[in-house]
């Protein structure tokens, strides 16, 4: 009788980190008491600020993003019927919202919390595998109270916080393959870091970052050319794999969307002989370019700074993991040159790589708008891991315990004092650089901590209030019938959403501050699209861009006190000859305050405000916004 052949024993797994040996022996006790205060600490800051978000509807780009799902999913064909402002994966994240919950912003805010949520949990573990609890702590509390600050977060859908939850998850699954290498490890994290840049063009930080990484680790000696190119490969893999589907989509059925990374191609292209003119006819380049003209860097790096000045604890954590690792390679030359680094050491590279990147990209463009600052707070939360670890093992093989404890103690009353202004709020505007103050007596106010927003939220909802935008909105929506188109001139998406309206032009919205050939050509489509279908309602916001010092592009001129003797503001009357009067005299002054681009944007516009007057009545002013409502055109006759 034949024995029963036996089954091979299972390989032993490798042995876990060293970092994890302080969880593991601590005992249930610890651990429950560890996730009660990641759960407290971290989890009540990202409460409130889910809570600021769900009721703050958003006028800007979460407008626009929910605007444009919501017209798609109407029937309206991309690039012809509908051009969306959104990047590709904002675009179809609010298209899944949109569906799930209609014509608003709930879903796609609830699919960002959802993506945050995994983002932060999948971090947590991540440290935690790498650095140990404190690290994995430590890190999850600085990124849920600084990514939902008030300071930075906006209203939510904010297309930096899409971005940052596949950074996150990225970069943690491939902590997870330098830990344990398993393939799917790496194919998933190439697959989640190919798409952040799908959100915003910066999303190629972590990208550049592990790219560095992964090019340095046969240079240094951690891991030979053929164990680098297979961990490339598997990471070029999940790449592929998960933007094949999209190429598929937009190449195979002709989707009027740029496909993925077009914007590298553009910038490459362009360094040819003869490179190729963008679609749109502005590449990133040229958007930064145009942006230097209104916002110089002497006037730049000021709020920048001031903005760093701000996050100086996330900023203050990862520069010291930096300075702590170069103190630790150069204490390893003296004394023992050819030890191999831990894999806790090594990745200090990718994660330094990774937030030196992010602090680059928040000069790249001019305008420095709040969400700007998002992303460097992930990856330093993430750094700062590093410190506490090298703490954690000071604090557990040091005999003199007492003063690490001391140390700790310190570290934790300078962590709470250098993000108490985050909580409680600040007095001068990161922007201006002006002191924030009470409208009412001019006195000093504290503004955008945790605090005023929780007040102002309360506020809002005691007393029902709704902005200008909102009012605008609801009268369109209770004065008009769903199948009535409307258009609102400058960057207020958020009326449509309110109105719960559709736009008669493609371009639904824009900036207003284009080149004047480029204004010239959106204005004389538009035009050309109204006269096939006229909106009901036309808005003009009186939006003022970036430099705010300049006056609006008003659709119907109100004439300043003064103007032709004028004893107060009024619009301008439609008289041929005093139309043409004021309009000489404002581009006159636009050339001699602001140069000849900006008396030119007036200039080019002048058929639009024809048009506006021509066959359309004020209704009324909500705040600066001004609504016209089309006439009623003689019987048998359309205007022209």
């Amino acid at each position: 009788m034949s024995k029963a052949p036996q089954r091979k024993k299972a390989p032993r797994r490798p042995p876990l980190p060293a970092a994890q040996y302080w969880f593991l022996a601590a005992g249930r006790q610890r651990q429950l008491l560890a996730l009660a205060a990641v759960i407290f600490l971290a989890g009540i800051p990202f409460a409130l600020g889910k809570w600021f978000e769900y009721n703050s509807p958003d006028p800007f780009d979460g407008g626009a993003y929910v605007y444009s799902a919501a017209h798609i999913l109407a029937g309206a064909e991309i690039g012809v019927q509908e051009k969306p402002s959104a990047q590709l994966g904002t675009l179809l994240l609010n298209l899944l919202g949109v569906k799930l919950c209609g014509f608003n912003d709930m879903g796609p805010k609830t699919i960002q919390m959802l993506l945050q949520v995994a983002a932060l949990a999948v971090m947590f573990v991540a440290l935690h595998r790498l650095y140990g609890l404190l690290a994995a702590t430590l890190g999850a509390i600085v990124a849920s109270v600084y990514l939902s600050a008030p300071l930075l977060a906006k209203d939510g859908n904010v297309k930096e916080q899409y971005m940052i939850a596949f950074l996150l998850l990225g970069v943690s699954c491939f902590i997870f393959y330098e830990l344990r290498p398993r393939w799917w490890y790496a194919v998933l994290a190439g697959a989640l870091l190919s798409w952040a840049p799908q959100f915003k063009q910066i999303g190629l930080s972590a990208i550049g970052a592990t790219g560095l990484y992964l090019l340095l680790q046969p240079v240094f000696g951690h891991k030979s050319v053929k164990q680098t190119s297979r961990d490339a490969m598997l990471l070029l893999a999940g790449a592929v794999a998960a933007m094949a589907p999209v190429y598929i989509w937009i190449l195979g059925w002709n989707v009027s969307l740029p496909v993925p990374y077009a914007f590298v191609w553009h910038e490459l292209a362009k360094l040819l002989p003869a490179g190729p003119a963008s679609p749109s006819g502005q590449g990133a380049v040229d958007y930064i370019a145009e942006g230097r003209k209104d916002v110089p860097f002497s006037d730049q790096w000021p709020i920048v700074l001031r903005y760093y000045k701000l996050l100086i604890l996330p900023i203050g954590l990862a520069l010291g993991a930096m300075l702590v690792r170069v103190f630790a390679v150069f204490g390893s030359k003296r004394s023992a040159p050819k030890a191999t680094p831990a894999v806790q050491d090594r990745l200090v590279l990718l994660l330094a790589a990774w937030w030196v990147l992010d602090m680059a990209f928040v000069w790249i463009s001019p305008h420095s708008y709040e969400q700007y600052y998002l992303p460097l707070n992930a990856s330093a939360a993430m750094l700062g891991g590093y410190l506490a670890w090298r703490y954690s093992r000071r604090l557990t093989t040091d005999p003199d315990k007492t003063r690490w404890a001391i140390v700790g103690l310190v570290g934790l009353v300078v962590m709470i004092a250098a993000s108490w202004h985050i909580f409680f709020g600040i007095t001068i505007s990161p922007y201006s650089g002006t002191a924030y103050r009470r409208y009412d007596t001019g006195e000093p106010q504290r503004q955008r901590g945790y605090l005023q927003r929780y007040q102002d939220i309360g506020l809002r909802r005691a007393r029902n209030y709704r902005g200008p935008w909102e009012q605008v909105g609801q009268y369109i929506r209770e004065h008009s019938q769903p199948a009535d188109k409307i258009y609102v001139w400058g960057w207020y998406p958020g009326i449509y959403v309110q109105a719960q309206r559709f736009s008669s032009a493609a371009q639904a919205f824009s900036m207003t501050r284009y080149a004047p050939p480029a204004l010239a050509r959106m204005t004389a489509e538009m035009l050309e699209e109204f006269q096939r279908e006229m909106p009901r309602f036309i808005v003009d916001s009186r939006k003022r861009h970036i430099p705010v010092v300049r006056p609006p592009y008003e659709l119907w001129p109100i004439m300043p006190k003064g103007f032709m003797g004028l004893e107060k503001p009024q619009f301008l009357p439609v008289n041929e000859t005093i139309v043409e009067a004021y309009d000489k005299a404002w581009s006159d002054m636009l050339r001699k305050e602001f140069g000849d681009e900006e008396a030119q944007r007036y200039e080019v516009l002048q058929p639009f405000r024809s048009f506006v007057m021509r066959h359309y009545r004020v209704v009324n002013m909500f705040g600066e916004h001004v609504l016209f409502e089309r006439k009623s055109p003689p019987a048998g006759k359309e205007p022209s």
